[in-house]
């Protein structure tokens, strides 16, 4: 296998990890402040990284990043992510969720891309995104969960943090740094600036349902997730990368319905499809754009 195709792998390994999130937290701690949930698994997740980057001999690159001040922005979005996610996942319920979330992301990644002069996304780009946004439109109104504005915009600030990181994560990756030294800097910065809302959250996390949410959201979908999801900002472009995290918000949809029996109409998963087609239509878009480029 190619070295692209075992970072695609890598990435999508890390969106299925990314998809258990909501779920996991409405089985075990379903009452829990989500801010504080956030805040526990940004501290155990940061933990893991930084041990992991020790471990594999880049604690060098580690310093020198948290050096550069565009860490330290990116520090701050993680921890607007995670603590965004959580909200709208509690207002908006998992599938709506993490679909109008990763949904969005990426087209806000184009956006950003734009304004830091890493080209213009283009017409093409802004017919799949009219796409995008029907399709979200009919997802929340097709839920039979009534639509919460505030859990939508909570997502939508959500997937602006998203964008954020991995647009810039990918730019510092690209100029020499470890992906996973990439990853550990913002984390460790976000999991100090959520530490307050986890001391002041209670003790929930010394029980037994605790203790597994901490070690599987904390290790496994973020330690874990954010170490594959890191060997895809060196090889791969944003759009391949925003075709491969749609795992994430279908993962998070299957067990969203399935396993929390949330309730979507026939319209909700037209939009779901739509949504789905109009970001495999971005990855196309620039799978043939690198083609393009190494055919010139």
């Amino acid at each position: 296998m190619s070295p692209k195709g075992r970072a695609s792998l890598a990435v999508l390994g890390a969106a299925v990890l990314f998809g258990t999130s909501g779920t996991s937290k409405a089985l075990l701690i379903p009452d829990v402040a989500p801010i504080s949930v956030a805040a526990l698994r940004l501290v155990v997740g940061a933990a893991g990284l930084v041990l992991f980057v020790r471990w594999i001999g880049r604690t060098d690159q580690f310093k020198a990043l948290l050096r550069r001040p565009i860490i330290w922005g990116m520090g701050a979005a993680v921890a607007g992510y995670q603590g965004m996610f959580f909200i709208a996942l509690g207002r908006t319920g998992i599938a709506v969720g993490t679909l109008v979330c990763l949904g969005s992301a990426p087209l806000m990644a184009g956006l950003l891309g734009w304004l830091v002069r890493e080209g213009a996304p283009g017409w093409l780009w802004a017919g799949v995104t009219a796409i995008a946004v029907t399709g979200l439109a009919m997802l929340t109104l097709g839920s039979e969960i009534a639509p919460d504005p505030v859990g939508i915009l909570a997502a939508l600030g959500a997937a602006a943090c998203y964008a954020g990181y991995t647009v810039f994560g990918a730019r510092l990756a690209r100029d020499g740094f470890d992906s996973s030294a990439v990853m550990a800097a913002p984390f460790a910065i976000a999991a100090v600036l959520l530490l307050p809302f986890l001391l002041i959250g209670g003790t929930w996390w010394v029980s037994g349902d605790g203790l597994v949410i901490a070690l599987w959201l904390g290790l496994a979908a973020t330690t874990g997730a954010y170490i594959l999801f890191g060997k895809g900002l060196t090889l791969l472009q944003p759009g391949h990368i925003a075709t491969l995290t749609l795992a994430e918000p279908v993962v998070a949809t299957m067990l969203g319905v399935f396993v929390l029996a949330e309730a979507i109409s026939v319209q909700g998963w037209i939009g779901c499809v739509l949504v789905i087609l109009a970001l495999a239509l971005l990855g196309v878009m620039e799978n043939r754009r690198i083609d393009a480029k190494v055919s010139a």
